[in-house]
């Protein structure tokens, strides 16, 4: 169970690493472009924030083990990649 965790949250992450740097090389260079990867981290540092705060309260209260650890981990990271892909081909479209 867990290893399929491991593996669709990989694969999510190699897509949106993917997907980033692809437009960074080829649309990120010009004002537009720069406008959209702030955007879009922005939108990832949320993410970022809200998966200290699940990441203090589960400790605090769900005592989990290293492989809760290990797994809520490659979610959250899985979970701000992806935030930042999906909103770089949103705000493309939009832009």
């Amino acid at each position: 169970m867990m290893t399929a965790i491991y593996i669709v949250m990989m694969m999510i992450v190699v897509m949106s690493l993917g997907a980033y740097i692809g437009f960074a090389r080829n649309d990120g260079r010009d004002e537009r472009g720069r406008t959209i990867l702030a955007k879009s981290s922005q939108i990832a540092f949320i993410f970022i924030l809200a998966g200290f705060v699940f990441q203090i309260l589960y400790f605090q209260f769900a005592e989990p083990n290293p492989d809760h650890i290990k797994a809520a981990i490659s979610v959250w990271m899985a979970l701000i990649f992806g935030s930042n892909a999906v909103s770089i081909v949103i705000l493309q479209r939009k832009m």
